[in-house]
């Protein structure tokens, strides 16, 4: 039998596939419920997710995995903006991302951006970056770099961006081409990657998506089972959990945050690669309006990114990803700094500060609720030790018959769509040989 850790998207994506073929398998999760970050939390008539929002992919096969399931859902086209601080403290809503959406800033910073732009080009042209932080300085010129990259990476990363590597850029961002960010500085650019362009989003929450793929497979589902420590019995595993019975193996599929698992292992040559594993922890600041009151600025955008001085770095408004739903957005905050001794209130206060600095919220008397949640391992950050270390940990592995999939399983910052195909990548790849060795 295979033992399953981890109840997110990937492990339910290789449990699904598992059920398919017919192999023995149970999957743990320490939640109640399954969908890691995939989750969809309630109060009231309010929703609002904790994770992934937008389920899009530029690969048709992938695109199949949602619209297979049986859920309704709502169609949209992407609006996305970029709050920023021009001259005499006027906010412009620029066009995201940053590079796409130049000819939206004022013309001061216009010029910055795309003369620096230009310069970095032709002085620096393709190169060899050592590093975000290189890149994004002597890539994107001082303008870009100044008016966006370098402040929102910082707020965003719980790394120095001179330690992020560039698997980050050619994994995530995807450099816009020169020619298009000239353009961009003179005419409205494209919404983001023209994959992106438009989205899908179940009708109750993409917290409906774990759901409705875990429901083949129910029984095979342990929950509330928090893996403490894996030993070794026999030719597999056994699993101890924080409490109740433990689960015997022959092979394991690990979906849990790389970190838990090596502690979990106990294995002194494991442990000392652990700090590589480099992680966000992020606050998610829910605040619901009143009925009849509506958030002032950004109206119909689903997402509004932040470099200034806001506490938040990105603002989710959910009402606009379900268009049934309560006027309400999420605030997320990564915890670092100052941050990472605040109280929950003083979150909730900080955010409440800022959308009225900016003009969305005009009183705080149209609130209707605000609450703050800590949520760790949200985003896996790949420094620049990161390849080797994972490298090293497979291969120690490997003979064990533990195998790694998925965003945290494996390290990997991957889209949703991603988590599934590496989910399938494994299924076609991997499986036969580790039932064989089990």
């Amino acid at each position: 039998m295979i033992a399953i850790l981890g109840g997110g998207l990937a492990g339910l994506a290789v449990g699904r596939r598992l059920k398919e073929k017919g192999v023995p398998f149970i999957l743990l999760e320490k939640l109640p419920a399954v969908g890691g970050l995939c989750r969809t939390e309630r109060r009231g008539g309010f929703s609002w997710d904790l994770g992934p929002h937008a389920f899009y992919s530029k690969d048709p096969q992938a695109m199949a995995y949602f619209t297979e399931l049986p859920l309704e859902y709502h169609r949209h086209k992407r609006d996305v903006r970029i709050c920023h601080h021009g001259p005499g403290k006027r906010i412009y809503e620029v066009g995201y991302p940053f590079e796409n959406g130049l000819c939206d800033l004022p013309p001061a910073h216009k010029l910055e951006c795309a003369a620096g732009y230009c310069w970095a080009s032709w002085t620096k042209g393709p190169g060899e970056f050592r590093n975000l932080e290189h890149w994004i300085r002597e890539g994107l010129g001082r303008g870009i770099s100044r008016f966006f990259m370098t402040p929102y990476n910082g707020k965003i990363w719980n790394l120095p961006l001179s330690r992020i590597s560039m698997d980050l850029v050619s994994r995530k961002i995807e450099p816009e081409r020169p020619w298009a960010v000239i353009r961009n500085s003179f005419s409205g650019g494209s919404v983001g990657r023209a994959y992106q362009a438009n989205f899908i989003y179940p009708v109750e929450g993409a917290g409906r998506v774990p759901e409705a793929v875990a429901s083949s497979f129910r029984e095979n589902i342990r929950t509330g089972f928090q893996v403490r420590r894996l030993a070794p019995s026999g030719k597999g595993w056994k699993i101890l959990p924080e409490s109740g019975a433990p689960v015997q193996a022959d092979a394991v599929v690990s979906t849990i945050p790389l970190p838990e698992l090596i502690f979990a292992l106990g294995d002194p040559a494991l442990e000392a690669l652990r700090k590589e594993f480099a992680f966000n922890e992020t606050w998610f600041v829910a605040v619901g309006l009143k009925p009849g009151r509506d958030f002032n600025r950004f109206g119909t955008c689903q997402w509004v990114f932040f470099a200034g001085p806001e506490v938040f770095y990105r603002l989710d408004l959910m009402h606009n990803f379900s268009l049934s739903r309560p006027r309400a957005l999420v605030a997320e905050i990564t915890r670092k700094g100052s941050v990472s001794s605040a109280a929950p209130d003083a979150l909730v206060s900080a955010v409440l500060r800022d959308i009225r600095s900016i003009g969305m919220l005009l009183d705080e008397a149209d609130v209707e609720f605000a609450q703050a949640r800590l949520e760790k391992y949200t985003y896996p950050i790949p420094s620049l030790g990161l390849s080797e270390a994972l490298a090293k940990v497979e291969e120690r592995l490997k003979p064990e018959r533990i195998r790694l999939v998925g965003r945290s399983g494996r390290w990997e910052y991957l889209n949703t769509d991603g988590v599934f195909r590496r989910a399938d990548d494994f299924i076609r790849d991997g499986l036969a040989e580790l039932i064989e060795n089990a």
